[in-house]
């Protein structure tokens, strides 16, 4: 699959690996990646030190094979890590996140949005946006995919940041992504029967 390419963001990956260490079935044999996919930590339960602290071990693998990571919200971790980017979700109001702290500069700053609501939130300092879900997904079985003219009008309103599609996506439905307006894709199980379930 072709996708839009742009010199300033030839050093950020084409694929991004959603992982959640907490939930088994996510799990990915990080060791098998590509240089050219990153792996985005999230969590929905466990604070953000909590988290963090849980997945050094999958950090560290990541450092090893110089993959690029992104981790959620903490300039902390962030540091400690030497993290690509911070994760920041639009649906926690914000309140661990300022545009007016400088420490977020030396990062991209990554969030999903679902809709024009949470795209008029996001355009204002995000660097990195995942457009969600393009397609039926059994992540959140309840979200309705994104309208090709949605999805399109969404890309329009986002042509200066970095754009990935998200939600659903396989080897079928690869191909019909209006790849023009995308950097690249972010997945869960497409990638993970890319490079392999670890078997617990």
């Amino acid at each position: 699959m072709y996708y839009q390419k742009k010199k300033k963001n030839s050093t950020i990956p084409n694929e991004w690996f959603f992982f959640n260490p907490e939930v088994e079935s996510n799990f990915i044999d990080v060791r098998k990646i590509s240089k050219k996919t990153g792996v985005i930590f999230f969590n929905d339960s466990l604070s953000i030190h909590e988290f963090c602290i849980g997945i050094r071990p999958y950090v560290e693998l990541c450092q090893k094979s110089k993959i690029k990571f992104i981790i959620p919200n903490s300039i902390f971790w962030a540091n400690r890590y030497k993290a690509f980017g911070i994760i920041v979700s639009l649906n926690k109001k914000l309140k661990t996140f300022s545009t007016k702290n400088k420490s977020y500069k030396k990062y991209l700053i990554v969030s999903k949005v679902h809709n024009f609501k949470e795209a008029f939130i996001a355009k204002k300092f995000v660097d990195i946006v995942f457009l969600s879900p393009l397609f039926k997904t059994s992540s959140y079985p309840r979200k309705k995919p994104l309208t090709n003219y949605i999805f399109i009008s969404l890309c329009f309103f986002f042509k200066e940041k970095v754009i990935f599609g998200l939600g659903g996506i396989n080897n079928i439905n690869l191909e019909s992504i209006p790849n023009k307006y995308v950097h690249g894709i972010g997945s869960i199980s497409f990638l993970k029967k890319k490079y392999g379930y670890i078997q617990s």
